[in-house]
Order: structure tokens, then sequence, then C-alpha cells
């Protein structure tokens, strides 16, 4: 399983798909596992693990190996904290790629579907017991939280802004179309 976060570190990881390539370092296959290199590309992701007797392997996986971008939630702790991932799932749970890491499910909507649509590959959620759920498209599960409101008091939002109450609202009605001549200037 992809953690992401190295053992007593608060830090979370969290990538931008819109600054693809991304070159970055994560735990991946496991707990006892070392960090490995991963370079990711629109088409490609190259992974270079290393390995404790020997040179350190590099794999050059295609994105079309990819099930897709998962949402994982896995619980921390006894207070009912959750650790919510975005990977790019495998087959091969050692290869399974982590993209996101928080611990809210409102802050990972948006880079989950921003990594859908990056990497062209279908959006994933895997339950509890492991099984790998596709949503459908109108599915509210892809829904986490409502976008917040831009103006916080309602005091504000029945009105023109100063600016907009300089100008004169548009005329309804048929547009003037003026035909005659034209005039070039000519020096």
């Amino acid at each position: 399983m992809a953690s992401g976060l190295s053992a007593g570190s608060s830090r979370a990881l969290r990538l931008d798909p819109l600054t693809l390539p991304v070159r970055y370092s994560a735990q991946i296959g496991g707990m006892h596992e070392p960090h490995a290199a991963i370079l990711l590309d629109r088409d490609r992701a190259l992974v270079r693990r290393a390995t404790l007797a020997g040179p350190a392997i590099t794999l050059d996986l295609p994105l079309g190996n990819f099930e897709g971008v998962a949402v994982r939630m896995l619980p921390v702790g006894e207070a009912g904290e959750l650790r919510v991932t975005v990977e790019l799932l495998h087959r091969d749970p050692n290869l399974t790629l982590p993209l996101m890491v928080a611990a809210e499910p409102a802050d990972v909507a948006a880079d989950w579907q921003a990594w859908g649509e990056a990497l062209n590959l279908p959006l994933l959620l895997i339950d509890h017991d492991g099984t790998v759920i596709k949503p459908a498209v109108g599915d509210e599960t892809l829904i986490f939280v409502r976008p917040k409101a831009r103006r916080l008091y309602g005091m504000f939002t029945g009105r023109r802004g100063r600016f907009l109450r300089r100008r004169k609202p548009g005329r309804r009605g048929p547009m003037e179309i003026f035909a005659g001549r034209e005039i070039i200037a000519r020096n």
C-alpha cells in the first residue's frame, strides 16, 4: 500500500497535475521499502527503486498499464481521523504511485478530478475492503463537498458594484444597421 508519508513526517504529499512532468520521491510497495524516485509524465511513469543488494532498478511504465486515478480513505488513530490518498492505481500494488495525501476528503476532490483529466485515466474509488468501484459520471460520490460561496455575507449580493453602476445597461430591441459609403482616410 502506498502511503506517501515517511515515518514520523507530518508533511503530506501533494503534487500539482497542471505542472507535468512531475519529479518526486515516495515510498511505494510497503512500509519497509526504501523511497523510490518517480518521474510522472502525460504518457509514462519512470520509477527508480533502490534495492538492498545490487544496482537500482528503473521501471518504465506506460500510463496504459495503470487502471485509473483512485481515492482511498484509511482510518488513522482512534478518534475517527482519516488519511485520504489519491493514487495512480496499478494491478500490482507494489507499483501503485501516490499523488496526494491529505487529512480531509474535501481537500482531495478537485485534485482527484484534475489528475483524471490530466492523465486521461478513469476515476476510481477504493472501498474500505479493497474493492475498486468505478463511479458513474452523474453519481453523487464524485461530489465530496459543495463549493463555498464567493461572498460570505448576503448584504452585497443583490447590488451592482461601483464600477458597474457607472455603466449603463444594454438596450433591448433590434440593432441599428448603418449602410452607406465607406470612408477611408489616406495621407
